[in-house]
């Protein structure tokens, strides 16, 4: 049970399914919270500023925190450098700031796999009506996410270490627009082989 949370209200709530995503306005402020319902599932994250000048890269959070890592009390930051959230709580520790969302050109090129359910399309559907563009996306925070990097610097995905209920708890330092996906990949071991639902809460 998240201590921070305790006697706040939560304002909005999402249960979002494998191969789909929730896009939603978060209130500087407010706390988001992204739990991971089953265990061993992905959930890609993406962030903009109000007049979508700016959104979260990683690249700026990776140099800004000296770390491909993130833990609690790391800020996320925008493309300018601008602080979007910092995590307060976090239940698993480990995370992704590597791997692209999943697209339809990754599941027919590496598995045959016409047609699949994914992040990108999930997170530009959610996001669409926000006025954000598909070209308009960044590469996201896969929160849940296990990838290991090897002795020569590939990177191996393994299955997440999170369990039931395990959460990020993250303050909105800046209003926002989110978008989360429930990663729907199957074929590797992102997901444990076997995508399950992610819940979203907004707190104020």
């Amino acid at each position: 049970m998240s201590q921070t949370l305790q006697g706040r209200m939560a304002v909005k709530a999402r249960q979002i399914k494998p191969g789909q995503a929730y896009a939603t306005d978060v209130k500087a402020g407010h706390y988001l919270q992204i739990t991971d319902v089953q265990g061993k599932q992905v959930a890609d994250f993406v962030a903009f500023t109000p007049d979508r000048s700016e959104h979260l890269s990683v690249a700026a959070t990776r140099s800004g925190a000296g770390s491909i890592m993130l833990q609690t009390g790391t800020k996320l930051l925008s493309n300018r450098r601008t602080p979007l959230f910092e995590i307060v709580e976090d239940t698993v520790g480990r995370h992704d700031m590597l791997f692209a969302a999943c697209d339809p050109k990754r599941y027919a090129d590496d598995f045959g796999l016409e047609g699949h359910a994914n992040c990108r399309e999930a997170l530009a559907g959610a996001l669409a009506e926000h006025g954000v563009e598909d070209h308009q996306l960044p590469d996201p925070v896969n929160w849940f996410m296990n990838v290991a990097i090897r002795q020569r610097g590939e990177l191996e995905i393994r299955e997440p270490l999170s369990e039931r209920n395990d959460y990020v708890l993250l303050l909105a330092l800046t209003d926002t627009l989110v978008g989360i996906s429930a990663c729907p990949q199957d074929q590797t071991a992102t997901n444990g082989f076997k995508p399950t639902d992610i819940l979203v809460r907004v707190y104020r």
